[in-house]
């Protein structure tokens, strides 16, 4: 899930992840902020994302 702000979460599908970056596929990466909080049960409860590149429904990020 991405958290947007205090009351707004997206899901994802994660689906390329190392130790510093992630790419995540959402319906439509204009909703995304540049950062972005990610929760998911392979990560630590909370990992804070910036916004490397983005298309239409996939976002690549850096663990903050």
């Amino acid at each position: 899930m991405i958290a947007v702000d205090e009351h707004t979460s997206i899901g994802c599908w994660v689906h390329g992840i190392s130790a510093q970056d992630i790419e995540i596929t959402v319906p439509d990466t204009s909703l995304i902020p540049d950062v972005f909080m990610l929760t998911s049960s392979p990560l630590d409860p909370l990992k804070v994302c910036c916004t490397l590149w983005r298309t239409d429904e996939t976002i690549g990020a850096r663990f903050r």
